[in-house]
């Protein structure tokens, strides 16, 4: 058996010494580089973040509205853009005066909101094919749908009453616009007509029930409708219906085959309602299409001219 003697234990012990040293040197040499790097890290960390909080927010796109407009000045000769300054609100129209022997009158088109003056569903058609017929043009670049509307409150009640509040600023705005295009259009010789298409259309009647308003004298509505809150919808288009029937105003009611659903769904109700008031200057026509919302073009100049002949123009 082999015994390892004291002398043997104690040499290994001393011999051991110098890599214990050795070790613990290293350990402290390597010691500050590896905190001087996780400093290095927390303070790139720290400068990052710093950047990421300077970042410049997003800006929001331009309004719509403002779109169409700039669109306009671009690609529309000065002499056709007219702006018109209603209150404290600017907007642009698209003047055409007529270019037959005789002038009739003036039409004033408004598009449905989100839309541009050139909208090509029926508007710039009309825009560009009515001066031949006699009539001066006067389109408007109308102002965006309002905002918050419909309104998304919880209960029907507060729906109805914010919606209320939303339309009767809109109306104002609207209102002073129609009554300063009004008053360019009296500078032209003949009738004025108006020819509005969809909410707007609705809104329009509206407004002409009140006393305030300069009323054309007629009112050509294009795919007209009013839209609301789902439990509102019956409620409103109804009471635009009755409008309709009740205002001395000559109307032709135009809307398509292939439309709006709510306007398929409300058109019968007008046509009702009239009958049971027997207006006498009203008019509702579907015009057949093939592209959803487009209305046929030489058969809607058709329509608007026959009915102007049936009430005497």
């Amino acid at each position: 058996m082999h015994t390892t003697s004291p002398h043997n234990v104690s040499r290994n012990k001393i011999s051991s010494i110098p890599l214990v040293l050795f070790i613990c040197m290293l350990t402290f040499i390597c010691s500050p580089l590896t905190f001087a790097e996780e400093q290095k890290t927390d303070a790139s960390a720290e400068n990052t973040q710093k950047t990421a909080n300077k970042v410049t927010p997003i800006k929001k796109p331009i309004e719509l509205t403002q779109q169409y407009k700039e669109d306009l000045k671009h690609y529309l000769t000065d002499e056709q853009v007219k702006p018109l300054l209603a209150g404290p609100d600017d907007y642009l129209t698209l003047v055409k005066r007529y270019t037959s022997a005789n002038g009739k009158g003036v039409v004033i088109l408004l598009p449905e909101w989100q839309q541009g003056a050139t909208n090509p569903k029926a508007i710039n058609y009309l825009r560009n094919a009515l001066p031949a017929k006699g009539w001066s043009t006067i389109a408007i670049q109308p102002s965006n749908k309002p905002e918050n509307y419909p309104s998304t409150e919880i209960t029907v009640a507060e729906q109805k009453k914010e919606n209320q509040l939303v339309l009767k600023e809109y109306k104002s705005k609207l209102n002073s616009m129609l009554n300063a295009v009004m008053n360019t259009a009296r500078e032209y010789p003949g009738i004025v007509l108006v020819i509005a298409q969809g909410n707007n259309a609705a809104l329009l009647v509206d407004i002409y029930s009140q006393d305030d308003s300069q009323q054309p004298n007629a009112l050509i509505m294009l795919s007209s409708y009013r839209q609301s809150n789902h439990a509102l919808i019956n409620g409103v288009n109804e009471n635009f219906a009755r409008q309709v029937a009740s205002t001395e105003l000559p109307i032709l009611d135009l809307y398509l085959k292939h439309d709006n659903p709510l306007v398929l769904n409300k058109a019968a109700q007008r046509r009702a309602f009239s009958k049971q008031e027997m207006k006498v200057y009203y008019r509702q026509r579907q015009l057949n299409n093939t592209v959803t919302g487009y209305y046929p073009e030489e058969e809607l100049l058709s329509q608007i001219n026959s009915w102007l002949k049936a009430i005497g123009w």
